[in-house]
């Protein structure tokens, strides 16, 4: 191919479907939950319900949430309504519920449609008034060794972050590992108008914007992901981070958004902060082939 059409181009990734879970709690996710491409391995503070502070309101429950451990511990409390929006028949008054952990969730027994839970990390990022704090420390694709797309409930066989989630339990105790799950879109930011025949090949490649998500572009977004935060498992488990030219990419440059502002998540890891209206940017990446 001609490249010299190609600095027209930029390549734009986005987050269009995003979730969190604890590593152990993959399998409650809804298959909704489950079609990521890529994930995120974050350091987040401890969340424990304080269970001396559960008050039953008719339409809500309340509750304080203690968020960290020692002396970095906050407390908040939260007014839940959950059940109320989405099961407006049960009234969480009339049932007993335990705790189940490590899930540290609230799970309600005895009604006939079945158990009722309460997951403290999904109702804490949904109504506290305050930012979680997400610390990347891995970068990874969520695919198995023959290119299938691995279900949420396997992830945790992938050799790699099974050797993550050791090493981050042995090195911040004070801290839970979380997995931020991300299914990501694809398109082109420009266009160019051109009679060439030599672009017969590029024609080809963006005649049905948005672009089709295929291992290239999933390969150039981990690698600028990678690149702007520099997450520190990544560091250790390879001598040199990827480079996005390494994927034989014609594009100008590549742009990823996560938007993790909607999650009530602020990312960032020990080289970079990053802000939801941000892009994660790598230029000029025309090929010098």
């Amino acid at each position: 191919m001609n490249t010299k059409y190609m600095s027209d181009y930029g390549l734009q990734t986005w987050a269009y479907y995003l979730s969190m879970s604890y590593p152990f709690d993959l399998d409650y996710l809804s298959s909704d939950d489950r079609r990521y491409n890529i994930y995120v391995a974050t350091l987040i503070p401890k969340l424990s319900i304080d269970e001396d502070s559960i008050q039953f309101f008719e339409d809500y429950i309340r509750f304080d949430v203690i968020v960290g451990t020692g002396e970095h511990t906050s407390r908040e409390t939260l007014d839940i309504s959950i059940f109320l929006d989405d099961m407006p028949e049960f009234d969480h008054r009339k049932f007993e519920f335990d705790y189940e952990k490590p899930r540290k969730a609230m799970v309600f027994t005895g009604w006939e449609k079945g158990l009722v839970e309460l997951n403290l990390l999904h109702v804490y990022r949904e109504d506290s008034k305050y930012y979680l704090d997400t610390e990347i420390v891995y970068i990874g694709q969520a695919f198995g060794e023959n290119g299938e797309r691995l279900p949420a409930e396997e992830l945790m066989s992938d050799p790699t972050l099974q050797k993550v989630e050791t090493d981050l339990l042995r090195e911040y105790p004070e801290k839970d590992l979380a997995l931020l799950l991300l299914e990501f879109k694809s398109q082109l930011l420009e266009e160019i108008d051109s009679e060439d025949e030599d672009l017969v090949q590029l024609q080809e490649l963006t005649k049905n914007p948005p672009l089709e998500l295929n291992n290239q572009i999933l390969d150039a977004t981990e690698a600028a992901m990678i690149n702007y935060f520099k997450p520190e498992y990544n560091g250790k488990f390879n001598i040199d981070f990827p480079s996005v030219e390494d994927y034989g990419l014609h594009y100008h440059s590549v742009n990823v958004q996560v938007h993790s502002d909607i999650m009530g998540l602020k990312l960032f890891s020990k080289e970079k902060t990053y802000l939801s209206n941000e892009r994660i940017v790598s230029s000029h990446l025309l090929s010098k082939n």
